[in-house]
């Protein structure tokens, strides 16, 4: 490879930053190419700033500030690529890192370009990369850029390289003398004994060597003439013979982009967020699954997994899927994917290293695959309990806590009487001379108690007719997803509000005229209601005809005087859809246009004196009767048997950092082939449990006319 110099100066770099073509059959070690058909947009984007490491640390990981190391001065198109002139930072030290490298032969570069500005072909081909910004560091611990072709060379060496010449002469050259092609920084100079000279002994070497210096700036001058010359000639030989290979190159690249655009026309992509263009896959092998998101890659890869390990599966998950879900969680900026990509790092893969996606490439598939319970696991369990517990106001409101492994439940404790304040008088005796002195303190104990949260598991299972295939599961893994995570919200805040655990015939708040069978979804554990209307009674009341004071009423029995519910930021209402829709018709909540201080936005009753409400069509859920549904009888509880006696609404307060939700289990998936029915059966697990610190967490006005 040949390099055109133009100048000669300290600290100055002549940098291939675009290579075209590169080390590994044309391409980088993403498989990608540049050539003389890529659109840079010179005339759009200016000469870029010089980064070092593209932002990135010494520890690869994306420093708090990048370190701007100096500047582009021109920039050259020549037959290997786009050459750069760069102005090193002398005062800054990772510009001196990179600087002792290009000396050493050791430094490298390579260009950043705006990611939704670059477009790339099926076979690798960059067609667009506006230069944004041009990298150069030092390849020492494991840096290294995609394409080994690009590379920074200090002038000063490339010049009396080609003048065959010691690039660093010992000899201090006059700067006067103006036909000297390079000038030596006085700092470089050294005297006979090897040490760096003050001003005077720089002067008097000036003026004893100065026609020796003259003489021997003119001859490198004219050395270095007659190299470059020649290094010309040979240049322009090469360039016309790689400019025939350039258009061969650029024919075919034609061609492979139109024949990639006319499959884009065809292969259903979808549009990009800000605008109506298709995606590009950067990754061509992984283009099918552009639709997933890590969680729902990782929903599809764990199902197929689990129906291999059980020998009910042909093929699995793909090693193009498995890549495609370390390609989604190496991207993912959500703190939630954290622990998957920490999995990840078990196996030798650091998904938060630069470029991550880059290594897909090199992933031991077997490996990962084995540990898909580890890693694979971890991104949908922590996904789908993150939407979950979140995706209902109520349920993401409550503390949560880990049930640790090799127990089935957690003791929690909890403070009981606070100790008691007495008068105390002055001490005026001793019980002896030397001896202590008489205390006049009453003392008091600090009682605490503990309350046992115990877990149950919770559950659901649907058939997928027919082979359990990749290409058949992609299409509605989201769709799948999507479901089990809108219904277990829905199932998880109905427990968490009806749960009832009696299943005693005519005592179930839920079923109040008959016998629960073990398997209803309210026989998980006991919620908001069951704690104010049979633990603690004296925490409800019958509120009969509507009025916004009902809502006052059932926080003053939260403890004495309603004390528990002085702290508004801790406290909220849950109310059903029936009262919510009374609830609006109130004079007191009313819109602007009716009453001068609303309290509802967007046909929603957000608050009311200083309390949040959420309207919940889980309350009461298991009354499904087309005319009486989602309402309870006049003891606030629910009778399924005779459907006509739910007629009433309820207000619920909750004093949220009472309870504590507690889980052992997130979600799980397990497949079970039936092939009596040419199905197969997915079940989802999870094991949580629920816990009240007091009787005063909830309260309940019941029996609200509706």
């Amino acid at each position: 490879m040949t390099y055109t110099i133009k100048a000669v100066g300290d600290w100055t770099l002549d940098v291939l930053g675009v290579p075209f073509g590169g080390p590994d059959n044309g391409r980088d070690a993403q498989g990608e190419f540049f050539s003389h058909a890529t659109e840079f947009h010179a005339d759009k984007f200016g000469l870029p700033p010089v980064v070092y490491y593209h932002g990135y640390g010494d520890d690869k990981r994306p420093a708090g500030k990048p370190e701007y190391i100096g500047k582009a001065v021109s920039r050259e198109e020549r037959p290997d690529g786009i050459w750069y002139r760069v102005i090193l930072d002398r005062a800054s030290k990772f510009a001196r890192r990179v600087w002792e490298a290009a000396q050493a032969g050791t430094a490298a570069a390579s260009s950043g370009s705006i990611e939704h500005l670059a477009r790339f072909a099926k076979d690798g081909f960059i067609r667009e990369w506006p230069v944004a910004e041009l990298s150069v560091f030092e390849t020492a611990g494991g840096k290294a850029p995609s394409n080994t072709y690009a590379v920074a060379l200090p002038i000063l060496k490339a010049v009396y390289t080609a003048a065959d010449m010691d690039w660093r002469p010992e000899l201090y050259i006059d700067p006067k003398a103006e036909d000297i092609g390079a000038t030596a920084q006085r700092s470089e100079a050294k005297i006979d004994n090897g040490t760096t000279p003050n001003t005077t002994q720089i002067k008097d070497r000036e003026m004893s060597d100065e026609t020796t210096n003259v003489e021997v700036g003119r001859a490198v001058a004219e050395a270095v003439k007659a190299a470059m010359l020649e290094r010309d000639e040979a240049t322009k030989a090469a360039a016309v013979k790689a400019a025939e290979l350039e258009d061969a190159k650029i024919e075919a690249a034609k061609e492979a982009v139109k024949a990639y655009e006319e499959q884009l026309k065809t292969s259903g992509r979808l549009p990009t967020k800000s605008d109506d263009s298709p995606n590009i896959a950067k990754y061509s092998d992984l283009w099918k699954y552009d639709n997933l998101d890590p969680a729902d890659q990782a929903v599809m890869i764990g199902i197929l997994q689990a129906a291999k390990d059980g020998g009910r599966s042909r093929g699995g998950a793909s090693e193009e899927a498995v890549k495609a879900l370390v390609v989604k969680i190496s991207e993912a900026k959500e703190d939630h994917y954290n622990g998957a990509k920490s999995a990840l790092k078990a196996f030798g893969f650091d998904a938060d290293a630069p470029n991550p996606a880059a290594k897909a490439n090199e992933l031991n598939y077997s490996t990962l695959a084995s540990g898909g319970n580890d890693w694979i696991g971890v991104t949908y369990s922590n996904e789908l309990w993150r939407e979950i517990a979140q995706d209902t106001p109520i349920v993401g409101k409550l503390p949560t806590v880990v049930v640790p492994q090799g127990s089935e439940s957690i003791t929690i404790p909890v403070q009981g009487a606070a100790p008691t304040f007495y008068v105390v008088a002055q001490a005026t005796a001793q019980a002896a001379n030397p001896g202590a002195i008489t205390r006049t303190m009453t003392t008091s104990k600090q009682t605490t108690s503990s309350a046992s949260l115990t877990v149950a598991k919770l559950g659901a299972a649907t058939y997928y007719t027919g082979e359990l295939e990749e290409d058949s599961v992609v299409p509605w893994a989201s769709e799948l997803r999507a479901s089990m995570q809108q219904e277990g919200a829905e199932v998880l805040e109905h427990v968490v509000i009806d749960g009832d655990t009696d299943g005693s015939a005519t005592t179930n708040i839920n079923d109040i005229g008959g016998t629960p069978a073990a398997t209803d979804t309210f026989m998980l554990l006991n919620g908001f209601r069951k704690l104010c209307l049979i633990t603690n009674t004296a925490n409800s009341r019958d509120g009969g005809a509507m009025t916004d004071a009902d809502f006052l009423e059932t926080l003053k029995l939260m403890g004495l005087g309603g004390r528990n519910a002085t702290n508004r930021d801790k406290v909220g209402f849950i109310i059903d859809l029936w009262t919510h829709w009374k609830a609006l018709e109130l004079v007191a909540v009313k819109t602007r246009d009716v009453f001068s201080n609303p309290t509802i936005e967007n046909g929603q009753l957000t608050g009311i004196y200083g309390y949040s409400v959420d309207a919940s069509a889980n309350m009461h859920r298991w009354n499904t009767d087309a005319t009486y549904g989602l309402k309870a009888n006049s003891a606030g509880k629910v009778d399924v048997d005779t459907a006509s006696n739910n007629t009433t609404g309820s207000i619920l307060a909750v004093r949220w950092d009472q309870w504590r939700l507690g889980y052992k289990r997130r979600i799980t998936f397990e497949t079970q082939r039936v092939p009596s029915a040419d199905s197969t059966e997915i079940t989802a697990l999870m094991r949580v449990g629920l816990i009240n610190r007091d009787t005063d967490a909830s309260a309940i006005s019941y029996n609200i006319t509706v």
